[in-house]
């Protein structure tokens, strides 16, 4: 029997766009990065690619250079090389107005 998998529901209420930036996860008072890359982003959070997820805390600060922002935010979901972010307030920027790479 062949099965057709169930269509993706989307929860978000704000919908992202791709992005492939460079990010550093800054936590433990400055004291502990991590590198990784935004793969997707909104005006309310975004995924996250990172080395591993196992370690980080549930808030964080999240630096983008290229947009010249620091955000605070909380994990809301991990998996084993991503993350989900909400960010606590909403940024600045619209993700719309990111360059496309």
């Amino acid at each position: 029997m062949l099965m057709t998998p169930k269509p993706k529901i989307e929860r978000r209420k704000v919908p992202r766009r791709n992005a492939a930036m460079e990010t550093v996860l800054v936590h433990e008072n400055g004291v502990a990065r991590e590198a990784g890359v935004i793969r997707d982003i909104s005006v309310a959070g975004a995924k996250l690619a990172i080395a591993a997820t196992g370690t980080l805390p549930d808030s964080a600060y999240i630096l983008i250079p290229e947009q010249h922002q620091i955000e605070q935010c909380r994990i809301v979901w991990r998996s084993e090389h991503e993350v989900g972010l909400a960010f606590a307030a909403e940024p600045q920027q619209d993700p719309k107005d990111i360059p496309q790479k």
